[in-house]
């Protein structure tokens, strides 16, 4: 049956690879940047992980102001490309489905999350979100058992949830102690340098600098923290995350 000019697509992909060219292209990608974990150079990999942390925040920061500047229904439009689809998918803005008309849309009102992450073998990534709109923005102090000493880590129970507290490298880290891939808490998991091993299945593990699971996937979400005038650890819920990945 041959197409009516008129039907036609008025913006042909000429000159660009098919959704099968770019999903293969992805998926390499994403198996290139999983395989940089390997890299056995710490300060070479350091550096490298930094760089990639800086791309990822200009690419985050852009798209959410250039997502501001549409005018209503180009973004639903634009995403029907399986391209563009991947790329808004990566920065959380893809328009969820059934949003009336008259609801803005939260992820565009609200500050970017610094997260970063990087997967493998063309998944798309959640990242975290670090404002939850069901509480205001406050801090809680750590519970009393927390002894920010090097190596400690425990899991424990606050109002705001199931938290896991580590101090690696003179740093305190904060992180949802339920695990994404296995929807179990990580009470008996294993602390490995600077990552968290979940003991729920071989290979499952999370950096605790961002939360980004090792090897791809869900992540968890990270917590700001801060000291108080009387020495105590405060974490914050509702408060922006930034990761310092060069700090460590």
């Amino acid at each position: 049956m041959t197409q009516n000019p008129s039907e036609a697509d008025p913006h042909p992909l000429e000159g660009y690879r098919s959704n099968e060219e770019w999903q293969d292209l992805v998926a390499q990608t994403g198996t290139l940047l999983a395989a940089l974990d390997d890299i056995k150079d710490e300060d070479i990999k350091k550096q490298v992980f930094t760089a990639l942390a800086g791309i990822d925040t200009l690419h985050r920061e852009a798209l959410h102001r250039l997502v501001r500047l549409f005018k209503e229904g180009v973004l639903e439009q634009v995403v029907t490309d399986p391209a563009i689809n991947t790329l808004m998918g990566m920065y959380d803005l893809v328009p969820p489905a059934g949003l009336a008309d008259d609801q803005p849309d939260e992820r565009l009102t609200r500050p970017v999350a610094q997260s970063v992450s990087f997967y493998p073998s063309g998944e798309l990534p959640v990242f975290n979100d670090t404002l939850p709109s069901n509480e205001p923005a406050h801090w809680s102090p750590a519970p009393q058992e927390y002894t920010p000493e090097e190596g400690a880590a425990f899991i424990c129970q606050m109002e705001e949830g199931v938290l896991l507290i580590a101090h690696v490298d003179g740093r305190d880290l904060v992180l949802d102690a339920t695990c994404p891939t296995h929807g179990g808490q990580m009470t008996n998991g294993k602390l490995d340098g600077l990552a968290w091993i979940c003991p729920h299945g071989p290979g499952c593990a999370y950096d605790l600098r961002n939360g980004a699971k090792l090897g791809g996937g869900t992540g968890l979400r990270c917590y700001a923290t801060r000291m108080d005038s009387q020495g105590r650890l405060m974490i914050g819920f509702g408060v922006p995350f930034e990761p310092q990945m060069s700090s460590f």
